[in-house]
């Protein structure tokens, strides 16, 4: 069955409106939910998908990005320190997109999906195998470098009604991964959430919703500077893109809200799960594109 126009609009806006309220309660972005359904239900031309991928994981990460900030959640320094290496690497990877569709054809895509699948679902996997631990984990091995930058802060907890204070560990490790995901959120058009929120939880054992928080504020940051290169090359279809970006917007209004609410340990399941669906489908891509 067919859709109309005005059929079509509010059925992108609800699936758009569902997909922001998970996105920011994982904060992972809505680009790495919208991006696999769409190109796996419809035929839409793949480089539009992941341009609008973008735009929508920007515009929903900027909207709850406000809450986050005003109430403490999102580490600002650190936000600072990462928004660099992201943003940069979110510009090369936009740019590479059309090289790699246009020069490496299917197979150095499939490649490329393969290797990010089984990453994502390693990371997945750990993040199970940790448990509670991943979710106020304490940081013994800050350096003198990661102290003078005062990268560690608190933040009041409203769940369990007290304040937690944490410190940041392996800082330059973190640097290098804001640098690897923010080139795979430009080329693919996922947002970087998936890989971002394990990042800073696992590895610079940030509190895991402090790290939700700030990573929904950082893909709102990189996700602005990644999408330009793909407008230039006329990538954005606006009747595509405007009720996917509303449904976006609204769905992480009504996701930051809960956020605030939510225990921590609903969050990581979310995460979990969200990490392993984005998983299967580069898998399936991937295999797709070879065979």
């Amino acid at each position: 069955m067919e859709l109309g126009g005005l059929e079509l609009f509010f059925v992108l806006l609800a699936v758009s409106a569902m997909i922001g309220v998970i996105a920011v309660l994982g904060g992972v972005g809505g680009g790495v939910m919208f991006t696999p359904i769409m190109m796996g239900f419809t035929p839409i031309d793949s480089l539009v998908i992941r341009a609008t991928g973008l735009l929508v994981a920007m515009a929903g990460s900027l909207v709850a990005a406000r809450l986050f900030l005003r109430r403490g959640l999102a580490n600002m320094r650190l936000l600072i320190l990462a928004a660099i290496p992201y943003s940069g690497f979110a510009v090369i990877g936009a740019c590479l997109a059309g090289y790699v569709r246009t020069s490496a054809g299917d197979t150095g895509e499939a490649a490329i999906r393969l290797a990010l699948g089984v990453l994502v679902m390693s990371i997945a996997v750990l993040m199970v195998s940790n448990g509670r631990k991943a979710e106020y984990p304490e940081a013994a091995d800050t350096n003198p470098c990661t102290e003078k930058l005062r990268l560690g802060t608190s933040y009041y907890e409203q769940s369990l009604h007290k304040v937690i204070h944490y410190r940041v560990a392996r800082v330059p490790v973190g640097i290098l991964l804001f640098c690897f995901t923010g080139l795979i959120s430009g080329l693919f058009g996922l947002g970087a959430g998936w890989a971002m929120v394990p990042a800073l939880n696992l590895v610079m054992l940030i509190p895991l919703k402090a790290a939700a928080a700030s990573s929904t504020v950082l893909i709102g940051i990189g996700d602005t500077a990644a999408v330009w290169p793909y407008m230039m090359n006329g990538n954005i279809f606006p009747l595509f893109a405007v009720p996917c970006v509303l449904g976006l917007v609204i769905g992480a209004i009504v996701g930051s809200r809960i956020m605030l609410r939510i225990r921590a340990r609903y969050v990581r399941w979310i995460v979990i799960l969200l990490m392993l669906g984005a998983g299967v489908k580069l898998l399936v891509d991937g295999v797709g594109r070879l065979t």
